[in-house]
């Protein structure tokens, strides 16, 4: 059954339509964790339940062998000899991020659409678009009679985007396979994921009374790895200030700062302030702009006094333009890991109410959460706060070995598809990969394509699922034979 390249490409293609329509009616669920929902037999909320029953009535409908498992978190398709010792694994997730639907053009989040070569929608990127063709290149083998080595198991989790409750749970009943690899990622092969580690700073919103200038609501960011795209605030001007000339001083503002947007206006006696940044993924804030720390740069320049000024200092002066952590002593750079990142993904003001920030960082080996936070605390200037370390399954630096034959299979593969040279890379982002002490990153995401993870207007190139999925048959193919 050995192919070539080409041929593994050209085989994929004639499953396009029927992967397209599943892929759209996949795209429609709108996966988001919901409390309000929960249940024991739906633990993450209705969406997330449509989606992994959605998983499971494809799986079966296709012939496979399908469980549920892990407290119902985890569905599971097996596919090889029923004794065998040893498995691939391929770990995806059906949970995506919220749509924020305000801030997209092009579709509604949960209405996917097709626009000349893309296809658009919450989690065509982050990553239904390469589970499903993960998923199809395990049927592209099963329909070509592949009698595999080892077992093959796709392993579909429903809680990546939040705590990870559902590979905790799945590894501790289930146990880990042998090796395998996450299309939650990118090509070429990623051996290498850096830690995680979320700092909450929380304090009491706090401006004295009689103070001229007051915060009563500053807010940012709805999830630690997604950079805030919008903030807002509302803030009490001093009698004697004139109202036009403090919006006046904030179009100006918004006019001479690139790239960002907003609205300012008066009500009720109160200002109120829209700033609009760039959303992106927490794993690369350099390459978003974090509405909330502009729209403190903005406010900084006032004379608020107490924990408003103190939030809006430690946001908008010591952290503004941050992402590498320079201006609280925390930049590290590793030869093969490359550098720590800092996103401040959620800022929250409320006069006289409980209030905080959330800082996700992105770290190599070589640096440890305890300096982290020691670095966080002795730069937290006049903010009266107590920060907390979160501890976070699955958070630590990965690595596996580049000469693992996992690394080096992989890197062949890819090599093919694209007449390139063998290579690696290393994520700053987060895979179930990193769970697996055999485990890498493997697509979907291809070099030279915009990085759409969590953004408004969320998209995949449709020429490149495909493409995924052969490059995924291939690679499970020679992984399973060995």
């Amino acid at each position: 059954m050995q192919k070539t390249a080409r041929e593994w490409q050209e085989e994929a293609k004639k499953y396009q339509p029927s992967l397209q329509q599943d892929l759209l009616q996949f795209l429609a669920i709108p996966s988001v964790l919901d409390t309000t929902t929960a249940t024991f037999q739906q633990p993450f909320g209705i969406g997330i339940e449509t989606a992994l029953q959605f998983l499971f009535d494809l799986a079966t409908r296709d012939g496979f062998i399908v469980t549920r498992v892990a407290d119902n978190m985890v569905v599971v398709v097996d596919y090889g000899p029923n004794d065998a010792d040893e498995t691939v694994g391929v770990l995806s997730h059906v949970d995506v991020v919220p749509g924020n639907a305000s801030a997209w053009r092009m579709t509604l989040p949960f209405s996917p659409k097709i626009v000349g070569n893309r296809l658009y929608g919450r989690g065509t990127h982050d990553m239904k678009a390469d589970l499903i063709a993960s998923y199809y290149a395990l049927l592209q083998l099963k329909n070509n009679g592949f009698l595999p080595k080892r077992g093959i198991r796709l392993i579909f989790g429903s809680d990546e985007e939040s705590d990870w409750r559902d590979m905790k749970a799945y590894l501790a009943q289930v146990g880990e396979p042998t090796l395998g690899f996450s299309p939650d990622g990118a090509f070429p092969v990623v051996p290498g994921e850096k830690g995680v580690q979320t700092i909450t700073i929380k304090f009491e919103g706090e401006t004295r009374v009689d103070s001229d200038w007051q915060l009563l609501k500053f807010e940012a960011g709805e999830r630690d790895n997604v950079v805030p795209g919008v903030a807002k605030a509302i803030v009490s001007l001093p009698d004697n200030f004139d109202i036009n000339q403090f919006l006046a001083t904030y179009e100006q503002y918004l006019t001479q700062t690139p790239l960002i947007t907003g609205i300012g206006q008066y009500d009720d006696g109160h200002i109120l302030l829209t700033l609009y940044g760039k959303a992106v993924h927490g794993a690369y804030p350099e390459d978003g702009l974090n509405a909330g720390t502009y729209l403190a740069h903005f406010l900084n320049r006032f004379a608020f006094e107490g924990q408003a000024h103190a939030f809006l200092e430690f946001l908008g002066d010591d952290n503004h333009q941050n992402v590498f952590g320079e201006k609280v002593g925390l930049v590290f750079h590793d030869a093969i890991m490359g550098d720590l990142t800092m996103n401040i993904g959620k800022m929250t003001y409320r006069q006289a109410q409980p209030s905080q920030i959330r800082i996700q960082f992105r770290f190599p080996i070589g640096i440890t959460e305890t300096a982290i936070l020691t670095q966080v605390q002795r730069h937290i200037g006049d903010l009266n706060a107590k920060i907390f370390k979160e501890t976070q399954f699955g958070n630590q630096p990965h690595m596996v070995n580049l000469d693992d034959p996992i690394v080096q299979t992989l890197e062949s593969v890819y090599a093919q598809h694209t007449n390139t040279a063998k290579t690696y890379k290393i994520s700053n982002g987060g895979s179930y990969a990193r769970l697996l002490k055999r485990g890498v990153a493997f697509g979907g995401q291809f070099p030279n394509v915009e990085v759409m993870s969590h953004q408004p207007d969320e998209y995949v190139l449709l020429e490149n699922i495909p493409k995924a999925q052969a490059i995924f048959a291939q690679a499970l193919y020679e992984l399973a034979n060995k």
